[in-house]
Order: C-alpha cells, then sequence, then structure tokens
C-alpha cells in the first residue's frame, strides 16, 4: 500500500510541531514494507540522511493520513462543499491526540468524513461517533533505540522512586506531593537531567538534530537514567469536577458539577482524599511509553480505575505500579510487599508488553485491523 501523511509544515520548529503519532506510524507502515511518503519533508533521519516522509504532491496513494494540527489548520479547505479533497475511493484517518477537554471533531459532522478517527485520552464509559477508536502516544524507532543502547548494558539499578517532572498538571503536582509524604521502601529521588543546547559543541550530531525536531524532547542522558532506576514516576493529566463534561460547559453543566466541588474544597480542606469527587483528563503522556519501554517499572494512575479506554491496556502490578487515589497510600503498602527482584520483573514484563503492542509496527498494524483491510 501507499500511505501519505498531512502534517501542518512549520519551520522553524515551534513548541506544538512534533508530529509523534505520525512518525511512529509512518516508521511502522514503512517496516510493514509499504511506502510512505507527506505533503512536506519531515523528520530527518540523520544516520540515513534522509526524510522519514518525503514531500510529494502525488495523489497516487490508498491511505490518506492527517495529523489533527493539519485538519484543525485547515478545516475551511478540507470542508469545502462536497468535501472535494476526500477522494471517496481512498482511506483517510485522522490522528488526534485531544490533548485537553474538547476534541476538535465533537458535535461536528464534518469529521464523519474520516473514515477512521484514532483518538487519545477516552474514557470506557462514554458513547462515541462510530468512526472513533482509542489511541495513545506510543513508542517510535528513536526512543527504542536509545532506551536499547543501554538497556543491557547491566547498568547498576538503584533501589529509588525517581521522577522528573517539569510541566505542572494539577492533578501531577497533587499527586507527587502526596507521595512525597509516603515512607517508600525505595524512596523518592528527584533525577533531573541537564538540558542539550544546540550550542554544545560535544553533542553528537544526532542527537543535535533530534533535539531540535522533537521541540527539546530528545535527551539520551533522561533515558539512561530510566534504565538504572528501579521505580519511575510517569504519570500526568489534570483534575475537573464530576460529572464529566466536555468543554465548553454551559452553565446548566457547571451547577450539576457544584455539589462535587464543594465535596472537593471540604476534603481538601481536611486533608482527606477527594478522588471521588473528580475525573481526569489528558492522561496520557510521553513519559509513560519510555518509561515503560525502559527497564523501570512505570508508577502511573491505574489506568482501569479511572476508565481511561486504550487500544490495549497494561496491567497492574504485572506491566506497571497503579495508583487509585491521588493520595497514594495504596503506593505505599504496594512497594512494601514487592521485593527488589519483582519490581525488577514488572520493569521487564512492560518493557516487553510495550514493545509488542506499542511499537510503530504494532501501532500500523492496529491502524489496519480498524479499517479491517
Amino acid at each position: 500500500m501507499k500511505i501519505k501523511f498531512h502534517i501542518s509544515p512549520v519551520y522553524p520548529y515551534g513548541d506544538d510541531h512534533y508530529y509523534h503519532e505520525i512518525i511512529a506510524l509512518a516508521e511502522g507502515f514503512e517496516a510493514l514494507g509499504h511506502t510512505v511518503f507527506g505533503n512536506a519533508n519531515y523528520w530527518w533521519q540523520p544516520t540515513k540522511e534522509t526524510f522519514l516522509l518525503k514531500e510529494s504532491k502525488s495523489k497516487d496513494y490508498d491511505i490518506a493520513i492527517y495529523d489533527y494540527r493539519y485538519a484543525k489548520s485547515f478545516e475551511h479547505l478540507l470542508f469545502r462543499p462536497g468535501y472535494p479533497n476526500f477522494d471517496k475511493s481512498k482511506k483517510h484517518i485522522l490522528i488526534d491526540r485531544n490533548d485537553w477537554l474538547s476534541p476538535i471533531w465533537l458535535n461536528n459532522k464534518h469529521y464523519e468524513i474520516y473514515d477512521l478517527i484514532c483518538a487519545g485520552n477516552l474514557y470506557k464509559n462514554v458513547k462515541y461517533p462510530s468512526n472513533v477508536r482509542p489511541w495513545t502516544i506510543g513508542i517510535t524507532n528513536r526512543i527504542m533505540r536509545y532506551i536499547d543502547k543501554t538497556a543491557n548494558n547491566n547498568l547498576p539499578i538503584e533501589p529509588i522512586t525517581g521522577y522528573n517532572f517539569r510541566v505542572k498538571h494539577n492533578m501531577r503536582g497533587y499527586l507527587l506531593n502526596n507521595i512525597k509524604k509516603l515512607n517508600l521502601k525505595y524512596p523518592l529521588a528527584e533525577r533531573f537531567t541537564d538540558s542539550i543546547q544546540q550550542s554544545d559543541i560535544d553533542l553528537p550530531k544526532e542527537d543535535k538534530s533530534y533535539w531540535l525536531q522533537s521541540t527539546k524532547r530528545h535527551n539520551p542522558a533522561y533515558y539512561n537514567i530510566l534504565n538504572s532506576s528501579l521505580l519511575f514516576c510517569a504519570f500526568g493529566g489534570y483534575y475537573e469536577f464530576k460529572p464529566f463534561r466536555y468543554l465548553p460547559y454551559t452553565l446548566t453543566d457547571k451547577l450539576v458539577r457544584k455539589p462535587n466541588y464543594w465535596k472537593y474544597k471540604r476534603n481538601k480542606k481536611n486533608q482527606k482524599d477527594f478522588s471521588d469527587n473528580i475525573f481526569i483528563f489528558q492522561q496520557d503522556n510521553f513519559r509513560f511509553w519510555e518509561v515503560l519501554y525502559s527497564k523501570s517499572a512505570p508508577i502511573n494512575l491505574n489506568l482501569d480505575y479511572w476508565n481511561f479506554w486504550l487500544p490495549e491496556v497494561p496491567i497492574d502490578g504485572k506491566h506497571y505500579i497503579g495508583i487509585k487515589t491521588l493520595d497514594a497510600n495504596e503506593l505505599e503498602h504496594s512497594l512494601k510487599n514487592l521485593s527488589f527482584d519483582e519490581l525488577q520483573k514488572i520493569g521487564k514484563n512492560g518493557r516487553e508488553w510495550c514493545n509488542k503492542h506499542y511499537s510503530p509496527k504494532a501501532v500500523a498494524n492496529r491502524v489496519i485491523s480498524y479499517l479491517n483491510i
């Protein structure tokens, strides 16, 4: 098959112009023997000295894949009467990370033109349009290759619970503060790395390139830390008050949430857990998949407990350590009952499971499965 990818061509690299999911899918389809190209040159591969996606105006393709930022930017062109940009003889797929609480396709009939919408941060108990399927950030060849560099080097494993959060989501910050109060068997340890700078003359050209293209997300030292830590915190997201609503909130929505808001205020003031009063959104994050693929055992929200809908769900206690309530008290108990060797096995299981279900090949096969072709 021939697959054409559509992204917003932006130069220089902006804060929100790293097309991670597009890279993973293109790498996966390429590995499966399919032809991939794009509406613009994207993702320079320094070792191969070529772009993963080469620009082409060709309309000879079987599947068109659109990044959500491209679709949003060009709605005025894509959704013209008759949808002239959508050749009905081809399959059209939208990849939507859905980073906030208002999916671009929600209550928008135009998005029915897509045969498939692969959307992140969904919930199992919410009814979605028939063309929407669950998606996640996952991993790319770059991440796998850099983690693999030290995963088999028998690095000494520190008996710690590492963390290095830089973005202060309200849920993440609150949960981390509660974890700091616990008497953990494997103590919490801050493990920040120095930021890679383009001007660093000792930095390999490959790393400079990836640092720029990934909008400063690439850092080999960080991947090494993951492989030398027994556990690593990998949760993220925001909380809002029940009942669940997508934005924009109406006056009625705000009123029906008031009881949980006041319960939350009272519980927080009395230093009681308020997990029953809130829901969590934007839980999917790069760190979880990076840690899951590394040797470290990830600590994340319990994905089943919080009702998140993923294509494949890792098992708490087998592939990662899950947290159910935001006071995190059960984490202290869970870790007391797990030995060093058992946690290393969880790290190993998670790594193998991640490779099986969320490698580039796996996600490309998932799209084919979703399309039933």
